[in-house]
C-alpha cells in the first residue's frame, strides 16, 4: 500500500491535470455511473468542529474510496490546520487497499479544480479581470484554477475581512503567478466591481456582497464556501437573477448548501431555478454560457466521486514517477 504525503501529492498532479481529470469525473457522475451517497455530517458542537465522511464508487475506472475529513474552526489558535484528514483508495476489482493519502491538500486541489471546470465552461469569453473573496485554506488553489482555466486574466483583486491576511496572500501569489497584477481591495464590493470571474471561499453566514455590486457586465461567480445549510456567501438576488445557475451535485447541493437552502426556505428560490449539474453542460445535455447571458453561478459543495477520481489520478502518477512511501498492512 502506498502512503502519499501532501508534498508527494503536490509533486504528482498539477492544476491543469486536476481540471482535466475532474471534467471526466463530472461527466460520469451526471451519467449516473457513480455510487456516491450524500456525505455524512457529524456536527461536533462542543468542540466547534465537523466530521465529514465521503465514500464513492466510480464505475468507468473501477475505483472505490472514502475521504474522511475534520473541520475544526478553533484550530488556528492551536497552530493546527482547520481541515485535516485522509483519503483511502481501493482497487475496485479486488477490494484491496492501495493507497492512503493526506486529504486536506486533495480537498483544496479538487475544490479548486471543480471551480476551474465551471470557469472553463461558464466564464465570459475574453475575461481579463477576476476577484477572490476570502484568503483562507481554499484560496490559493481557487485562484490557481481560475488562472489555469482563463489564462488571459490580467488583474486579480483580493479581499479578506482580515486585511493583513489579504496582503500576505497577495505577496504569496505574486511570487508564483507572473504576468498578473494583484491588488488588495478595501471591500468585497470593490473587489467584484469590475471582475468578470468572482470566487467566494469564506465561512460566511451572510452574503459577502450584493447583486448590485456586480454591476451591469458579463460575470461568472464560483460559490465555494457554503457547505452547510447555515452558511450563506451569495446574495439571494444573485441566485434568483442568474441567467444560468449550475451545481456540482443536485442532490448534495439541496441538502448541504445554505446558498440554496436559505433562500428556498424563505420562498425566494425554487428548485426549478437551478439549471442542472455542471456535468450536464460538459455532456452538452444543458447549455452553458450563451450569447446574451450576463450572470452565471456555479454552486459547489463537493462530492466523494471527485475525491476518488482525483485520488486515482494521483496514485497512478505516483506509481509512474516513484513518489510516496510503501507500507504493509501485514
Amino acid at each position: 500500500m502506498l502512503f502519499l504525503s501532501e508534498s508527494d501529492i503536490e509533486a504528482a498532479l498539477d492544476m491543469k491535470d486536476a481540471i482535466d481529470t475532474l471534467e471526466m469525473a463530472f461527466k460520469v457522475h451526471s451519467e449516473g455511473k457513480t455510487k456516491t451517497p450524500v456525505r455524512t455530517h457529524l456536527d461536533l458542537d462542543t468542540v466547534n468542529g465537523i466530521g465529514l465522511f465521503m465514500p464513492s464508487w466510480v464505475e468507468p475506472i473501477k475505483a472505490m474510496g472514502i475521504k474522511t475529513v475534520t473541520v475544526y474552526q478553533d484550530n488556528p489558535g492551536r497552530n493546527l490546520p482547520v481541515i485535516q484528514g485522509t483519503v483511502q483508495l481501493f482497487d475496485g476489482e479486488t477490494g484491496t487497499p492501495v493507497a492512503v493519502m493526506e486529504a486536506s491538500y486533495i480537498t483544496r486541489l479538487r475544490t479548486g479544480a471543480s471551480s476551474g471546470v465551471a470557469t472553463r465552461y461558464l466564464a465570459p469569453q475574453g475575461a481579463s479581470r477576476a476577484a477572490i473573496i476570502g484568503t483562507g485554506a481554499q484560496a490559493y488553489t481557487q485562484l490557481w484554477a481560475v488562472l489555469t482555466a482563463v489564462p488571459d486574466i490580467e488583474e486579480y483583486r483580493i479581499f479578506d475581512i482580515a486585511q493583513d491576511k489579504a496582503q500576505a496572500f497577495k505577496e504569496q501569489v505574486e511570487k508564483d503567478f507572473c504576468g498578473v497584477k494583484f491588488r488588495v481591495a478595501r471591500s468585497a464590493a470593490e473587489a467584484v466591481k469590475e471582475a468578470q470571474v468572482v470566487t467566494t471561499c469564506t465561512t460566511a453566514r451572510e452574503p459577502v456582497f450584493l447583486y448590485s455590486d456586480l454591476g451591469e457586465k458579463e460575470v461568472h461567480v464560483n460559490a465555494v464556501g457554503a457547505f452547510t445549510p447555515q452558511m450563506q456567501e451569495i446574495d439571494t438576488a444573485i441566485m434568483k437573477k442568474a441567467d444560468k445557475l449550475f451545481v456540482d451535485d443536485f442532490e448534495g447541493a439541496l441538502v448541504e448548501s445554505g446558498d440554496l437552502i436559505i433562500p428556498m426556505n424563505e420562498g425566494k428560490l425554487e428548485k426549478e431555478d437551478i439549471n442542472g449539474e455542471i456535468g450536464e453542460v460538459i455532456l452538452e445535455k444543458k447549455k452553458g454560457r450563451e450569447a446574451g447571458d450576463g450572470l452565471t453561478v456555479y454552486e459547489t459543495v463537493g462530492m466523494g466521486s471527485l475525491d476518488v477520481v482525483i485520488a486515482r489520478a494521483i496514485y497512478e502518477s505516483a506509481l509512474k514517477n516513484k513518489i510516496g512511501t510503501e507500507l504493509s498492512l501485514k
